[in-house]
């Protein structure tokens, strides 16, 4: 093992080389960098994480796409309730607030189940660390808030939608 001087490396391995070619008869000089060797040993580590990132957000963007179906539906089967509600005098924030009430509910839901889940599997994936890293409180906080304004902003379109429509149109098809 040896230590070099910051930018005199190549002439210390071209140093390094001669004296072991000299030592052991011409034979080429094998070395290896300890920062390219610690490199390699996180070559598998790098490639899981990019895996675990890419099926992440494959998995945010597939309960996405399920959240606006499941809000499409919901709202085209309450056209009638929405038009109904427009034409006794229900503001849009009423109606709003309405439609995105039961999304929040669900969303707190799976949230208070998730946590509690996602701290014993860190827990268990952290127990064959030597060094472990803290699990902060404000991972979580951001997790969520991340989670309530994607999901929220999935929902929006579709609200802002259905306040769209026209309420003669909707009771006259019924």
């Amino acid at each position: 093992m040896a230590r070099f001087v910051p930018g005199k490396q190549e002439e210390a391995v071209a140093y390094l080389s001669n004296l072991y070619k000299e030592m052991n008869d011409n034979a080429e000089f094998p070395y290896s960098l300890l920062e390219d060797d610690i490199a390699r040993l996180y070559e598998e580590d790098k490639r899981v994480s990019n895996v675990y990132v890419l099926f992440a957000l494959l998995a945010i963007f597939i309960s996405c796409m399920g959240l606006f179906a499941l809000s499409l539906f919901d709202i085209r089967q309450r056209y009638r309730e929405i038009a109904l509600r427009k034409v006794n005098g229900a503001t849009t924030r009423d109606i709003s607030r309405l439609l995105l009430k039961k999304y929040v509910q669900l969303l707190a839901v799976a949230f208070a189940i998730a946590v509690p889940a996602a701290l014993v599997v860190i827990h268990k994936y952290l127990e064959g660390f030597a060094h472990k890293a803290p699990v902060s409180w404000w991972l979580f906080a951001i997790a969520g808030v991340t989670v309530v304004a994607i999901s929220l902003l999935t929902l929006v379109w579709q609200v802002q939608k259905a306040m769209k429509i026209d309420p003669a149109k909707v009771l006259k098809g019924e």
